[in-house]
């Protein structure tokens, strides 16, 4: 790549960077305000790309010195406050501002990511509708004479699983360990092969499908959008999560690009890095709203409620990571 390219590309974005940084180096952080923080983020981490690629490009000691010394303003400026609050600070504008802003640039994969889970689904979904016996194959564990019909209604008559918080959140331990499982093998294998990633999203949408189709074929499709619904609205979105993150993974490792392989995976930790712990955060969540509300039948909650809880908590989830907030009639970076 021509160095004098790259300086004139992305000049503008250091002198923007330095511009806000003369404001916010005198001004205290609440009179700075909350979009000019966020853009002064954007920035530094737009510029700390930036550096990065120049040291695989060139040793031109004056362009590496002007990048150094602007992000290591940045940095100061970033990270400071005072010692009491830094980390609760820190905490707070990962998952307020950083996490957010890198979901939607990242949203291209998580898309593909959740288009692969869903292709899965509707396979399976038709393969059950289509042949009932495709069943056998398609939903691991089911035993031959499993009637979702018949489990519903004995589930109904019987006192509710759930009955101490102390079992249900025992209950949602042992579940989210095993829904962490599924996301470390979607995010290993997107990074190791990307297609690999796809795959198994794809493969686990497929017995996600052919399950509901089981159920909507007994007549008992409510009870399971109802039963699915308050844990999936987080662990569904999760596990694509984490496969989007291996891809994003993948695609560092096996498609640098223009750059090296080594410096294209030092630029896209930071990026996976959030997106796995968010994905490890909301896996949590969803475990214990497993382990607790979803496991309550119609005796103690109606399915209307539970799947109203389904929607507000999966348009809340899509809302935090992938609209962007307005604040003082302007939108954030």
């Amino acid at each position: 790549m021509d160095i004098e390219q790259f300086i004139q590309e992305k000049s503008p974005v250091w002198d923007q960077l330095e511009t806000l940084l003369e404001v916010a180096e005198n001004v205290r952080e609440r009179e700075l305000g909350h979009d000019r923080i966020q853009k002064l983020v954007t920035l530094y981490r737009q510029a700390c790309s930036d550096l990065n690629q120049a040291r695989s490009y060139t040793a031109n000691p004056e362009l590496l010195d002007r990048l150094n010394q602007l992000t290591g303003r940045a940095y100061r400026f970033v990270y400071r406050g005072d010692s009491k609050w830094t980390l609760r600070s820190a905490v707070r504008r990962f998952l307020l501002v950083e996490v957010p802003i890198t979901f939607r640039r990242e949203s291209r994969h998580v898309v593909t990511a959740a288009i692969a889970l869903l292709l899965g689904s509707l396979f399976g979904f038709i393969a059950v509708l289509t042949d009932r016996d495709n069943a056998e194959t398609l939903v691991p564990g089911r035993p031959d004479t499993f009637s979702p019909r018949e489990w519903v209604e004995s589930l109904e008559k019987e006192e509710e699983r759930i009955d101490s918080v102390e079992e249900g959140t025992s209950f949602g331990a042992m579940l989210y360990t095993h829904n962490i499982q599924v996301a470390f093998l979607a995010f290993s294998l997107g990074a190791l092969t990307i297609v690999g990633g796809y795959w198994i999203l794809f493969y686990n949408g497929i017995g996600l499908g052919a399950l509901g189709a089981l159920y909507f074929f007994d007549g008992v499709g409510t009870f399971f959008v109802a039963w699915i619904g308050p844990h999936g609205a987080l662990e569904l979105p999760a596990i694509i999560f984490a496969g989007a993150a291996g891809i994003r993974a993948g695609h560092a490792l096996l498609l640098p690009g223009d750059l090296s392989r080594a410096a294209s995976v030092r630029n896209a930790f930071p990026t996976i890095w959030q997106m796995i712990v968010t994905t490890m955060i909301v896996l949590v969540a969803a475990g214990l709203i497993e382990g607790t509300f979803s496991q309550f039948t119609a005796k103690t909650v109606s399915y209307d409620l539970k799947i109203a809880v389904a929607v507000i908590l999966f348009g809340l989830l899509l809302l935090f990571l992938f609209v962007r907030r307005v604040s003082a009639g302007r939108a954030e970076p």
